[in-house]
């Protein structure tokens, strides 16, 4: 009879089940050696890293004896002296954890079903997956281990986590009206976590539903001073977005309704709000490097008077910055006056109506807002029939800015957008993409610091790998390492490039590259039709596929269908700004969108099967290739081959390429690049 697969908790102390209960590790070498192996489940521990982490301070010498004494003494404990859970590789060692096998693994499922389900507007389930994931913890992770620099990095990942969770659990259930059962509990969080913004935020929320008005202001007031006598900064502007609308006593403060505007039973209209009120211009990014050419692009566009621009590019490219920086720089040639106006975009059913956002255009300039349609496109641009500059930023698609065209002799609009907007007439694009590699580089020295980055040039360059080379993820990594001086870099980079915790260290307080991406996924899955559908499924197969670029007769293949559909629904993902085109027929998937894709819900059969489909068809493009000219191809797909191969169940692809290099031997052409 086949022994049932052993069970471990780390969401607390550590415990595995024998059967009937849980039972702690009583040694705290084998405690700690343990939590290691299950910190890194189903991968392989390096023999060394695990000697580094149990004996920092121990002779080296005596690594192996040390270390195979410890893991058997831990089979012993744990009831598997045969070996089969916990394995011996050539290098290390390795923990098999099937699925559903350790609390964390649950955890991470739980919480990311929350939030593609907040994403979905089905709020109910959302709070209902928090909750479970919550009901996991029995304590602070890893309570009983002996602290070492991973285990101190992984345990105050977790309760990060665990913390983020919490917030969003709060902000479901305030969402759904349950601001008085959240009450006792967010108060008491706030004076454990008083620097949390978004803590703060739940709290004045459910302060005001719940009608006291001088106790939500007075808990921004708190924050607002301990910040000053802290940090010697302001609260953040949704804050003090959100203190004006209490201060004005905004009705639609007290709409039940998702975070982004969507009730328990359908959308609701937004209402028009000091929240979503138009400013001259924000403040220019503070952590702005790199675009100068198309700073200078931006510029000459303007100067020349084009009447609307758009910045379009992948999610966390760094549209917003680049307009706002570049409309800063044109100031001086509309004097009529320059207006920033969030369009909401992204948040599904709050996104601004066309009406909407000529309201705020037109209060702005101080124009009565009783004017038709035909007079508003004359008053909006600037007292006197000044030139005037309208930042439109995160515009969903054509339709929210028909309404400001044309544009006013000598006026411009300035928009971004992740889709390349089309079908109206007098646009301008400049699609924006990753930043360059120096650029990047350039980003963190300033952001972290020139020494602390310099020190660990190998690290910072991984590290900006692992971020895509895209503005939000490099920002986000910056305020990590910044508010961590303590963490080295190599140590936070080796956490970034883990696909699995990648988009869980790249958050900081109310901004994550999770929501961001997950944006980008609710306009797919906010639209109707099969092709919506699709797009999701074929974003979820991308994810488990993992390759860098992807053609589009390797996506037909991946999803059973033709290719004219595959390059359709390649497109629509290009246009929510989730992966690049870079040809016509090649699309480059960041790691940062194939991480967020493996939390997609579905069956893994399936997607296992797709994935298998990619490697046999590239086979065959092997085989095909080798009774014609295979060097040219091998060179253009050399990455994609190396990393199928890893992916091959059936050994045909290898099998494929062998006979490639034996054709190119005998003809005395094979290249360096295909000795192995």
């Amino acid at each position: 009879m086949r022994q049932p697969p052993i069970k471990f908790r780390i969401l607390g102390p550590v415990e595995f089940h024998d059967g009937e209960n849980w039972v702690p590790i009583k040694a705290a070498k084998q405690r700690a050696l343990m939590a290691v192996l299950l910190l890194n489940a189903n991968h392989l521990v390096p023999a060394q890293q695990l000697h580094s982490e149990l004996w920092s301070d121990g002779p080296s010498s005596h690594v192996g004896s040390l270390l195979a004494g410890c893991v058997w003494r831990l089979r012993a404990a744990i009831g598997d002296s045969a070996g089969k859970t916990l394995l011996t590789r050539p290098a290390g060692y390795q923990l098999a954890v099937p699925s559903g096998s350790l609390d964390l693994h649950a955890y991470e499922s739980l919480v990311a079903s929350g939030r593609m389900q907040r994403a979905s507007g089905k709020l109910v389930e959302a709070m209902e997956s928090f909750g479970a994931a919550l009901e996991l913890w029995r304590g602070s992770p890893l309570a009983d281990v002996t602290l070492t620099s991973s285990i101190m990095a992984e345990s105050a990942r977790l309760e990060e986590s665990r913390l983020a969770v919490m917030e969003a659990k709060f902000g479901v259930q305030i969402a759904l009206g349950q601001h008085e059962d959240v009450l006792p509990e967010l108060k008491l969080l706030v004076a454990q976590h008083p620097l949390r913004e978004r803590l703060h935020e739940h709290l004045m929320m459910a302060l005001y539903r719940t009608g006291q008005q001088a106790e939500a202001l007075g808990a921004y007031r708190d924050l607002h001073h301990l910040l000053a006598d802290e940090l010697g900064i302001d609260p953040s502007r949704p804050l003090r977005e959100l203190q004006q609308r209490i201060l004005e006593e905004d009705p639609s403060l007290n709409d039940r309704g998702a975070p982004h505007g969507a009730t328990v039973s359908g959308p609701r209209e937004p209402a028009v709000s000091s929240q979503a009120a138009p400013c001259l211009l924000p403040h220019r990014p503070s952590l702005f490097v790199g675009r100068t050419s198309e700073l200078a692009r931006l510029g000459a566009l303007l100067a020349e008077g084009r009447p609307a621009v758009v910045i379009h590019g992948l999610a966390g490219s760094g549209k917003s910055a680049l307009a706002i920086g570049a409309a800063h720089a044109a100031a001086g040639d509309f004097p009529g006056g320059q207006v920033h106006v969030d369009m909401r975009g992204t948040t599904g059913s709050a996104a601004l109506r066309p009406d909407q956002a000529m309201q705020m255009v037109l209060r702005s300039f101080g124009t009565d807002q009783g004017v038709d349609d035909a007079a508003a496109l004359q008053t909006w641009a600037g007292p006197a029939g000044g030139r005037a500059l309208i930042v439109l930023d995160n515009v969903r698609d054509s339709a929210q800015i028909r309404a400001f065209l044309p544009a006013p002799p000598g006026s411009s609009l300035l928009i971004t957008s992740r889709s390349p907007i089309g079908g109206v007439d007098g646009l301008t694009h400049l699609r924006l993409g990753r930043l360059a590699v120096s650029a990047s580089i350039d980003l963190l020295r300033k952001g972290v610091g020139v020494p602390r980055i310099d020190a660990e040039p190998v690290s910072a360059s991984e590290l900006a790998r692992s971020c895509d080379y895209l503005p939000l993820a490099l920002r986000l990594a910056v305020d990590r390492l910044a508010t961590r001086p303590d963490w080295t870099v190599a140590d936070f980079a080796r956490y970034v490039t883990e696909p699995h915790q990648r988009l869980d260290f790249l958050a900081d307080g109310n901004v994550s590259l999770r929501d961001s991406l997950l944006e980008s996924l609710h306009l797919l899955s906010d639209e109707s039709g099969g092709a919506a559908v699709t797009a999701v499924t074929a974003l979820r197969r991308l994810g488990f596929l993992d390759l860098t670029i992807v053609t589009v007769a390797a996506l037909a293949v991946l999803l059973g269908t033709r290719e004219g559909e595959a390059h359709k629904i390649a497109e629509r993902l290009v246009d929510v700004g989730l992966i690049e085109s870079l040809a016509i027929d090649r699309y480059r998937v960041p790691q940062s969108v194939r991480a967020l894709a493996r939390e997609i819900t579905g069956s893994d059969q399936e997607a296992t099967e797709a994935v298998q489909r990619v490697v046999d068809h590239y086979a065959v493009a092997a085989r095909e290739q080798t009774r014609l000219a295979p060097g040219a191809w091998y060179r253009r797909e050399r990455e994609t081959l190396n990393a199928l191969v890893t992916r091959d169940r059936t050994g045909i692809l290898i099998e494929s390429l062998g006979r490639m290099r034996c054709r190119l031997s005998a003809s005395g052409s094979r290249p360096a690049y295909l000795q192995s």
